[in-house]
């Protein structure tokens, strides 16, 4: 084995780990920490396909950005010793483990009965300076409506944080 076969194998048990820690962690703080190591090993995967603008946008956009909001919205859930009563049904496990069983069965039936086309990949010859080139470029205003997006989101979190606390 090569050291691209051990860097893949490396990123995959990275993403897996995080990808077990975010679902069988008890508390949301572990979780999110455990989704920002799995969004980072899909970052890395993208760099192991020779995709570096996916691996930045998906570090800047996902890891950076949705992972505060989702702290911010941890912050605002309230007091996290209390737990609903209505996720610990036996019910509520039979329908997921049904659900996860035939979601499995339909993606496995899709994979194995799919027509799968072969050929040559045709070269891809865009870099990330030229990505970037047309986003400042042509597309400057969208890029800076995203931008305001996510300052305006990160502003109404802090307001109403803010807010709920003067309620009490």
């Amino acid at each position: 084995m090569n050291f691209a076969e051990y860097f893949f194998i490396l990123i995959i048990l990275i993403t897996m780990i995080g990808c077990l820690v975010t679902v069988l962690s008890g508390s949301l703080i572990y979780s999110m920490i455990g989704l920002v190591v799995t969004l980072f090993g899909v970052a890395g995967i993208y760099i192991y396909l020779n995709a570096p603008f996916l691996a930045m946008m998906q570090i800047l956009i996902y890891v950076g950005a949705i992972t505060i909001l989702i702290a911010f919205a941890i912050m605002l859930a309230g007091p996290m010793y209390k737990k609903p009563k209505e996720w610990t049904t036996s019910a509520k496990l039979i329908a997921s483990a049904i659900v996860s069983i035939f979601s499995f069965a339909v993606l496995y039936l899709a994979v194995i009965r799919g027509i799968w086309v072969s050929g040559k990949v045709q070269d891809f010859t865009l870099s990330a300076k030229d990505i970037g080139r047309t986003l400042l470029d042509k597309l400057m205003l969208p890029f800076e409506l995203i931008s305001l997006l996510i300052v305006v989101s990160i502003i109404g979190a802090i307001m109403l944080s803010l807010l709920s606390r003067r309620e009490k």
